[in-house]
């Protein structure tokens, strides 16, 4: 029995460090390990100048190699001040799956005098928008500030903020913005040096299907689903932050916002939709009741669809934009934009 279980031991031993080695071989998903916020930088970014290697699940599609720059964002130059556009976002514009030149921000590079700088991570949602705002307009006076706005930011507008990221806060009748700060464990690092450890938390997301199984400890109630009053304040709230930043910077505000793609490709049979009922018409019925251009890609999205059947995204592996779905984006924005000041008679010639 004893050598039974010395050889099963060992057996296993000799898979997992054959499995080790060959993952090494493999574009594994490295991960891009999170720079601490706090409340001097409260927002969630990435560690500077990292190396990285991005694909998604379990056959390790979408294979990219990249580096952060110097501010810890992905396809983006550093911030930097008076750029024509500062374009601000979740992981649909962090784009790891993306070279830069397939993205909105890389398209519009060379139309926009002054260049592009993006902020941008995973999960980000309005509040965490805000407060890159917060933090980025005042200092960096963009000519532009186009924020990314997606389905999951408006049916999770009043969710607690998960570590390093922000969530609007409703205390009677006033909102504020409340931010959890973020730091690295320790032991992180360490476990990230094995490919097959890798594999196993970012391309098949193991932690995550563990949690799905599993009650949450300590879980007695439902969290209570937030009111359309609650919901409406957050976004008056949203609107009217953003508006008198861009107004002090002197940068304009204009919206990107995400179609339905899911319903599209279904010809918007019932039960198809990504986005909640009403969750697109309430977003866009405030930003231009508070005076924001919207660059809406529902329409545009529905009429690439009907015309060509070409998908804008990687879906069923993964909903995140494609070059195609960034290409559109970038021609309904530039219009948009705020062209460079023309210099004075008799400057620069």
């Amino acid at each position: 029995m004893t050598r039974f279980l010395f050889s099963l031991c060992a057996g296993l031993l000799a898979a997992l460090l054959l499995t080790e080695a060959l993952l090494r071989l493999l574009p594994v998903n490295s991960g891009v390990r999170m720079a601490a916020t706090d409340a001097a930088t409260p927002y969630a970014h990435h560690l500077p100048r990292q190396e990285f290697t991005y694909s998604h699940g379990w056959a390790m599609r979408n294979a990219r190699r990249g580096t952060t720059n110097e501010a810890g964002g992905n396809n983006s130059p550093p911030p930097y001040d008076g750029a024509g556009l500062m374009l601000v976002g979740d992981s649909y514009i962090e784009s790891f799956m993306l070279a830069y030149p397939d993205t909105v921000q890389g398209r519009l590079q060379g139309d926009l005098h002054g260049g592009v700088f993006t902020v941008a991570a995973s999960a980000n949602g309005l509040a965490d928008s805000l407060q890159i705002a917060r933090q980025l307009l005042p200092a960096r006076r963009p000519r532009n500030a186009v924020f990314f706005v997606e389905s999951t930011d408006m049916s999770g507008i009043l969710d607690a903020a998960t570590r390093g990221h922000n969530a609007f806060r409703l205390d009677g009748g006033a909102v504020s913005v409340a931010h959890s700060p973020y730091q690295e464990s320790a032991w992180k690092p360490r476990l990230l040096h094995s490919a097959l450890m890798r594999y196993l938390y970012y391309n098949l997301k193991f932690p995550d299907w563990v949690g799905g199984k599993m009650p949450r400890l300590g879980q007695t109630a439902a969290v209570a689903k937030p009111s359309a009053q609650q919901r409406q304040a957050a976004l008056d709230y949203y609107f009217d932050a953003l508006r008198a930043l861009g107004e002090a910077s002197g940068s304009k505000v204009s919206f990107l916002l995400d179609g339905d793609r899911v319903a599209i490709y279904a010809d918007h049979k019932a039960g198809t939709a990504s986005w909640q009922d009403g969750d697109r018409a309430l977003f866009l019925a405030g930003a231009r009741r508070h005076g924001f251009d919207v660059a809406d890609m529902a329409p545009v999205f529905e009429q690439h669809w009907r015309a060509r059947r070409e998908r804008m995204d990687f879906l069923p592996m993964d909903g995140h934009w494609n070059s195609v779905a960034h290409r559109l984006a970038a021609r309904q924005l530039l219009p948009l934009m705020r062209p460079a000041p023309r210099p004075a008679a008799g400057d620069g010639a």
